[in-house]
């Protein structure tokens, strides 16, 4: 007769292989998060969107202007997508009472708006009847402000008068 001796290891991890995942787990998450940047990230996809928000607003005030002969709004007059003109009962972003003062709903379906919209970051909008700008503060693509040909270096400008804001 051959008397066994009971198993006295019992299933599970030690307090060091616990301890050696959780130091890899971290690892991980600070490689991605100096990798993958996501702050950079949303910087970026705001940037894209203010890009191709400004760019539908100039292709609208173009169409404005072949058909009605003048840029859209009051001459001199500064428009930021913060706020609305005097009388105009809004939102912002409505393409008859918007921001800018002039019905623009034949050519675009609403007047975008910066994503933060705020006291930095706005779009803004300005004519002489026979000239404009538009312009947008950029937060990633820096270099694009630089390279515009328009006077500022802390604005994106668009338009066929760069140097009018």
């Amino acid at each position: 007769m051959v008397l066994r001796i009971p198993d006295q290891h019992k299933n599970g991890f030690t307090l060091i292989e616990l301890l050696i995942v959780m130091v890899l787990l971290l690892i991980l998450v600070g490689v991605s998060i100096v990798l993958f940047k996501p702050a950079d990230r949303r910087r970026q996809a705001r940037d894209v969107a203010r890009l191709t928000d400004i760019t539908s607003l100039d292709r609208a005030i173009n169409e404005y202007r072949i058909d009605k002969g003048d840029y859209p709004d009051n001459v001199g007059i500064e428009r930021r997508s913060t706020s609305l003109p005097l009388g105009n009962t809004g939102p912002t972003v409505v393409c008859s009472d918007g921001w800018i003062d002039a019905n623009l709903c034949e050519y675009i379906s609403k007047l975008y708006v910066d994503p933060e919209n705020d006291a930095t970051y706005y779009y803004s909008y300005i004519s002489t009847g026979t000239s404009y700008e538009l312009n947008v503060t950029l937060e990633a693509e820096i270099d694009k402000m630089t390279t515009d040909g328009g006077n500022s270096d802390t604005k994106y400008e668009l338009g066929n008068n760069k140097l009018l804001l």
